[in-house]
């Protein structure tokens, strides 16, 4: 579901692309989204491994995120000064070598701290491949390869649970949860291979400064936010936590001072003021954040609630995502003729699909738990899949194209860090209702709370979808 558009105007030359290299392209960024969710499935195997607590695995996820989210930006000036396929490479050795230090570890401790290794090489690669492909494709080959990633991105968040749970249901040569990590090596390697042979080299013809102040704020604040509330209920809220949160709240007043003055002094910022500011950005975000935090959320708790509360194994888990995959493939296809056709309103029908599908989930959760199977929830995880299809390319259409083309690539950034910022978030603060709400013994009330919320939401874009686009086009 993660889309990073261009930080800077690209080269004008254009390179040889075949389609091996765009593949090989494709093929590397959907390994950092699989990668991104292959670990819900598994959890309650890393937790029973490890004996740690559900708060405490929550890290093996957020950590991932939030570390990508921070570095996002940066990773994209990165490539487009120093070389897009330099950094697709760095990146990709990076996380191939987090990647076999996850499978290896003999602790939590190590392997959350490989997992934010593994963010950070993705913060590296993923930038790169949409400025690759700007840089160095014309029409109607550009248009083509664009439409492809957005596909690949929705389908590799719901292809990577269904991988989880099989990895772990087959538990190759007695190593449990660790082959989705190990599996990594050798593509990784492949990659490497085919990015060397058939991706060429770009680079921005001008290049923008690294915003480091911004971005060491920006972790900060975020990582001040998502410690309380991923421990805050298992510690029961020591003082430090509140603490934290306070430390939170003052460091993004400081960060918003600090890019307000880099954004003065004539420096493209973290963070831009100037368009944050806009309306519909501000609307735009709010409607992103939202959709990310419930869906990331809701990925998580899916694989400890059905597992854990309602006795699937992790195969059976991971089958139960394979018609979200289906559908968010297809809707991601239909998108662009539909927005064409009826614009945002498409968020609308987005949202119906999406409350719909959480009804199929919710309803089969009341009648059958704790004997619910993957057919009982087929369409509902189709309806949310071909829901969020249409959600992700709406609104960033929307939103995008109101910003100025001088400021697309600050723009995009924001908007890509707010997606993968709430996608951590979620993780943490519905990790914790549904913890809080399930105790050990109310997983399926855990899951239908969290399940409601994300309807809530759902049902908002369904019928608040039309005054965005009437403010949108004033």
């Amino acid at each position: 579901m993660s889309n990073v558009a261009t930080k800077a105007p690209p080269s004008p030359v254009r390179s040889a692309f075949s389609s091996l290299g765009q593949a090989t392209l494709l093929i590397a960024a959907a390994l950092t989204t699989v990668d991104a969710f292959i670990v819900n499935v598994a959890l309650p195997s890393i937790q029973d491994s490890f004996g740690v607590s559900a708060s405490t695995s929550q890290f093996v996820v957020s950590c991932y995120g939030i570390t990508y989210a921070v570095l996002l930006v940066l990773g994209g000036r990165f490539g487009d000064r120093f070389g897009r396929r330099r950094l697709i490479q760095i990146g990709i050795a990076g996380f191939t070598i987090a990647s076999l230090i996850c499978g290896v570890a003999p602790n939590i401790e190590l392997l959350v701290a490989a997992r934010v290794l593994q963010g950070a090489a993705a913060a590296l690669l993923l930038p790169q491949v949409l400025s690759t492909i700007q840089a160095a494709l014309e029409e109607p080959a550009k248009t083509r390869a664009i439409s492809y990633y957005g596909a690949i991105g929705g389908l590799s968040a719901a292809v990577g649970q269904l991988l989880g749970g099989m990895f772990v249901w087959a538990n190759i040569a007695d190593l449990g949860w660790r082959p989705i990590f190990l599996v990594n090596v050798p593509l990784g390697l492949l990659a490497m291979i085919g990015t060397r042979l058939w991706v060429p080299e770009t680079k921005a013809t001008q290049p923008q400064g690294a915003d480091l102040g911004g971005t060491a704020l920006f972790g900060t604040a975020v990582l001040a936010l998502l410690i309380p509330l991923s421990v805050g209920r298992q510690t029961h809220w020591p003082l430090w936590t509140w603490a934290l949160f306070v430390v939170s709240a003052v460091v993004a007043v400081v960060l918003w001072r600090y890019e307000r003055k880099v954004e003065t002094s004539g420096v493209v910022p973290l963070i831009a003021p100037s368009l944050l500011t806009k309306g519909i950005m501000q609307r735009g975000l709010l409607v992103l954040g939202s959709g990310f935090l419930v869906f990331g959320g809701f990925i998580f708790v899916f694989a400890l609630a059905v597992q854990g509360g309602n006795g699937m194994s992790a195969f059976e888990s991971g089958l139960s995502m394979a018609p979200m995959a289906v559908g968010q493939f297809l809707a991601a296809l239909r998108a662009p003729k539909l927005i064409g056709n009826v614009g945002v309103r498409t968020l609308q029908i987005g949202g119906v699909l999406q409350a719909a599908g959480l009804v199929g989930l919710i309803v089969p959760a009341l009648l059958w738990w704790p004997h619910l199977h993957f057919y009982h929830l087929m369409v509902g995880m189709f309806l949310i899949g071909a829901g969020n299809g249409l959600f992700v390319p709406t609104v960033y259409r929307t939103v995008l194209s109101s910003i100025p083309p001088n400021q697309i690539g600050a723009g995009s950034g924001i908007v890509t860090t707010a997606q993968q910022t709430t996608l951590a978030l979620g993780v943490a603060l519905l990790g914790a209702v549904f913890v809080g709400v399930s105790g050990h013994s109310h997983m399926r009330l855990g899951f239908v709370v969290v399940a409601a919320v994300f309807l809530a939401v759902a049902a908002m874009f369904a019928l608040f979808g039309k005054f965005m686009q009437e403010k949108s086009t004033r």
